[in-house]
């Protein structure tokens, strides 16, 4: 045993955490879901880690930066800054592409209270501008931070004398002590990654695991087509040296840098590479030599090519939480994401998810398998510094050839290479990673709780046809001995047929709870809503549950009760419509749309107004919409909480929460002069309100909460050996 702790100890740090991290799959899957709590242990490893980050940006970049030579400085940022500006600016225009590969999942679930809550909008200015620099630390912008550092560094250059020298001293000392706290961190790092990879490897369900498949796919590809393809085919494109000629003389470094992970001990071996390549095509001077040996460390300092790789994963993290990131959001993420990777990914990626409103606890799926995809984006790094290198040096001897025909050569073979990959990788993933379980299964199965003797009529009653009876009281009501209740069929989720032909939904559990409490039996029936005020007073049914919104031109026919819910008005559409929906410009850009509305009335008269684009037209039910055989209706007016439950049936639509959307209640009618009645229901729903139930309720049907049984993960020591129940 002390032998193998004693190999363990002597590994290398980045054979440790790859050590720690099959070890930790392995102990998930042998305990399962028992070891879920190493998580927690996992969290504040990775916190320790970020400790350092924040500081040591500000003090390498001011040093780093004001150490330059003013020469130098010049010469850095006029040419290889452009070269290093165009070489980032293509590179995350690949990684914005690189999502386009994901196979399609559809996927729907139930209302979320998330999805109403308004998206904090993103304070640009506080964001890049360090108008206060500790604010700036202090909230975490990273992007404000590298500003306020670069500043600070550009000033030091033009300074002269022994204040800057000492400056420059306790910025190099401060940066070395953080690098000794680093490096002394790093050891405990096997820790968390042993203990996050165990409570993924036993917590994570199947799909999650295939899910993850894509993002280790699509990255790996991404740096290898970087690697091998994109960054040598540039300069092949752009300067005398051929495409196999950059592959093979990078090649020591690559190996090298694979192999270890370590991107700063190649940086000798990457100088005398371009060195040696540059004196091969008789274009290496001696101020091009110290313009190499000066060049390549200092780009170092900067964020490479296999750094900003890292952002796929904030793509991916929204495509698994079934929120991709928006189109409009690319370009802040790009510049946030590129400012934020100056520092470290620890610090870059948890930023990056808060930026796009996506769950912080995803970057525990970045870190378990960052010491994997850590080895190709360290290749994708030494390429970068590489061709940078070249092509300042190129520029530098005046070699460097930008005619339009190589221009268009480039331009050609990287745009070719990236649409042909994005097709395969599409394609070949589309293949072997499918849509999970569809959870239409699951509301369809649901069932209403509370077991009170039930009659259900599926007949509607006609007026001036079915007998009418006088309006029954509460009193008379119990001496009857049932609750007529009307309902709405196909009013998910208020009122619907489940796949055993029962009637279940919010409103029916409601009504069944209603009729234990007052000790009777119950009869649903059926009702046009056209026809509510008529029907309660002919008697047909004492109470209408089924999801009625109050409507104003009803109150003088019908008596309400109290709301039992607030809705939030919605739009539910096709999948690739719902973003179009969100915001009043482009609602108001759209051309030959039919909005199809159901109630709400005096609001659609408004919106009408508003959108005079849009042509509105009435329909009998929801499911006229959804059930739809032809293009009829492009979207519909309806509820957050209905249009969810809905698109569980109808995966491919969506839910859109419009910029100026609104509340609205709904409650439950009885007929005007049903005083008694009328009474109880609103007492009624106070003590249910008070007591819990009607929010269980809500929750099951609304939420989902307890709607499917949650199975224990698959595990060894559960399902095989049988130790445990």
């Amino acid at each position: 045993m002390s032998l193998v702790v004693k190999k363990l100890i002597s590994m290398t740090s980045s054979s440790q955490m790859l050590v720690a991290m099959f070890i930790g799959f392995g102990v998930g899957i042998f305990f399962g879901e028992s070891v879920g709590w190493l998580s927690t242990i996992g969290n504040a490893v990775i916190l320790l880690m970020q400790m350092t980050v924040l500081p040591y940006i500000l003090v390498s970049l001011i040093g780093g930066i004001g150490k330059l030579q003013k020469s130098t400085a010049t010469l850095i940022f006029s040419r290889a800054g452009v070269i290093m500006l165009m070489l980032w600016l293509l590179a995350l225009v690949v990684i914005a592409l690189m999502p386009l590969s994901f196979p399609f999942v559809e996927s729907a679930s139930f209302f979320s209270t998330s999805s109403i809550e308004p998206s904090a909008a993103i304070d640009y200015f506080k964001l890049y501008i360090p108008s206060n620099p500790f604010e700036s630390m202090a909230a975490g912008y990273v992007p404000a931070m590298v500003v306020f550092s670069i500043a600070m560094g550009l000033a030091l250059i033009g300074m002269e004398g022994e204040h800057k020298q000492q400056i420059l001293t306790f910025m190099h000392t401060t940066s070395e002590i953080f690098s000794r706290i680093t490096r002394g961190l790093v050891k405990v790092l096997p820790i968390g990654i042993f203990a996050m990879s165990a409570s993924a490897a036993g917590t994570m369900g199947v799909d999650e695991f295939a899910s993850m498949q894509v993002y280790l796919i699509s990255y790996f590809v991404l740096c290898l087509l970087l690697t091998f393809w994109i960054l040598p085919w540039i300069v092949a494109s752009l300067t005398p040296i051929t495409f196999h000629q950059a592959l093979s003389i990078s090649k020591a470094s690559l190996v090298t840098a694979f192999a270890t992970g370590n991107i700063f001990i190649v940086i000798p071996v990457i100088i005398e590479e371009c060195k040696q390549i540059m004196r091969e095509h008789d274009k290496l001077s001696e101020d091009g030599a110290t313009l190499i040996e000066i060049l390549v460390p200092i780009a170092f300092t900067f964020p490479n090519i296999g750094k900003l790789t890292v952002i796929l994963f904030v793509f991916f993290a929204g495509w698994f939480n079934g929120t991709p990131v928006d189109l409009s959001t690319i370009p802040s993420l790009s510049i946030s994401g590129l400012l934020s990777l100056f520092g470290s990914v620890y610090v870059a990626i948890p930023f990056m998810l808060d930026l796009v409103h996506l769950p912080s606890d995803l970057f525990q799926l970045f870190v378990m398998s960052g010491f994997i995809t850590g080895k190709f984006n360290s290749i994708a790094a030494v390429m970068n510094l590489f061709v940078l290198t070249i092509l300042t040096a190129a520029l530098f001897h005046k070699c460097l050839k930008l005619s339009p025909p190589r221009l268009i050569k480039m331009g050609v073979g990287i745009g070719a290479s990236v649409v042909l990959t994005i097709i395969v990788l599409r394609v070949g993933m589309g293949m072997f990673i499918h849509s999970p379980e569809v959870t239409s299964g699951v509301i369809a199965n649901m069932q209403v709780a509370d077991k009170v003797p039930t009659k259900v009529k599926r007949q509607f009653p006609e007026l001036g046809v079915t007998p009418s009876t006088p309006i029954a009281s509460l009193d008379m009501i119990r001496d009857r001995g049932t609750l007529r209740v009307g309902y709405i069929p196909s009013n998910v989720p208020f009122s619907y047929y489940n796949n055993a032909g029962q009637l279940v939904g919010f409103d029916s559990a409601m009504a069944s709870k209603l009729a234990e409490d007052l000790g009777l039996k119950i009869e649903f029936i059926p009702f046009k809503k056209d026809q509510l005020a008529q029907s309660l007073k002919a008697g047909f049914f004492d109470i209408a549950m089924s999801g009625l919104a109050m409507d104003i031109e009803q109150m003088d026919k019908l008596s309400y009760a109290e709301p039992v819910l607030e809705l939030n008005l919605a739009i539910a559409t096709r999948d690739h419509m719902v973003n179009q929906f969100k915001e009043t410009e482009s609602i108001l850009e759209m051309e030959n749309i039919t909005v199809a509305y159901v109630e709400h009335g005096d609001i659609i008269e408004e919106a009408q107004k508003k959108y005079p684009n849009l042509k509105f037209v009435k329909i009998s039910g929801y499911k006229n919409f959804f059930r739809q055989k032809k293009p009829k209706y492009d979207a519909v007016v309806i509820s957050a909480q209905a249009g969810s439950a809905w698109t569980l049936f109808f995966p491919g639509y969506g839910i859109a929460i419009p910029e100026a959307t609104s509340r609205y209640p709904v409650a439950y009618a009885v007929a005007q002069n049903n005083q008694s009645l009328l009474n109880y229901v609103n007492n009624w729903q106070k003590l249910r309100k008070v007591d819990g139930h009607q929010e269980r309720i809500y929750n099951y049907w609304m939420l989902g909460q307890g709607a499917s049984e949650v199975k224990p993960r698959w595990s060894i020591i559960r399902d095989v050996l049988h130790w445990v129940d």
